[in-house]
């Protein structure tokens, strides 16, 4: 997968996936640490505005299913 958007979550937090309808294609990953990771394909580099929208709308997705502590990594340039 050449672009893509992670979601690391807390230990706590639990592996789950997001809801389908919104997110089709996703895959749950774990960090080394056993951080659950929510991996969602990208068709495209995303430009850093594309970017910084689909983090902004990935964030309040996340804090509105009651998510409070998580990162999101946005691939780009080199990655």
């Amino acid at each position: 997968m050449e672009h893509f958007v992670r979601v690391i979550l807390e230990k706590d937090q639990g592996p789950t996936l997001l809801d389908e309808s919104v997110f089709p294609a996703q895959t749950l990953l774990e960090t080394t640490d056993g951080n659950p990771v929510i991996e969602i394909p990208l068709n495209r580099e995303l430009t850093n505005e594309e970017a910084d929208e689909f983090a902004e709308r990935l964030m309040n997705y996340m804090t509105e299913q009651g998510h409070t502590n998580f990162d999101i990594e946005i691939s780009g340039e080199g990655e």
